[in-house]
């Protein structure tokens, strides 16, 4: 069970970097080649609406995070600092090699979504006991074989067109 863990666990960090960091190209002429750093916590310069989409999108993407850690048995404190340090590293990342806009809200709202699922973790503990680790690795399975073959599709699409 450890090692299917290790498994789907990879491919959600490999689908994360592709969505945060690629933004889902498929080629490095379709990245945007621009660089910016905000530093003002939910702060949108250029928006007149609170950008309330792009946060629960970021708290949402790190969900996974932190029920897949915790799932491997890493502590709770720990798996929100590294899902900190991959959010950081992300942002970081977007800065260096001008491919978008690196942002405080993103690293607040990335890390929030790690902690909610470690506090989503312990209530599925609760409620589903020793069957929670089984329960999440097939429901991950489940969602990681649909995005995965919705992945493959509109790359196939976009081939042919």
């Amino acid at each position: 069970m450890k090692k299917t863990t290790h498994i789907l666990f990879t491919i959600y960090i490999f689908l994360v970097i592709w969505i945060i960091l690629f933004k889902l190209s498929v080629s490095i002429e379709q990245l945007p080649h621009f660089r910016s750093f905000n530093l003002i916590p939910f702060y949108y310069p250029n928006e007149t609406t609170y950008q309330i989409k792009e946060v629960l999108e970021n708290m949402i993407i790190f969900i996974p995070f932190g029920l897949y850690l915790k799932t491997l048995n890493i502590n709770s404190e720990r798996t929100v600092f590294l899902g900190f340090l991959l959010s950081l590293s992300l942002e970081l990342s977007q800065y260096i090699f001008c491919i978008g806009a690196s942002d405080i809200t993103d690293l607040i709202t990335n890390t929030t979504g790690a902690f909610i699922g470690v506090g989503l973790y312990f209530l599925l503990k609760k409620i589903l006991k020793e069957k929670t680790n089984k329960i999440i690795l097939v429901l991950a399975s489940i969602i990681t074989i649909l995005f995965v073959s919705l992945i493959v599709i509109i790359l196939v699409n976009n081939e042919c067109t």
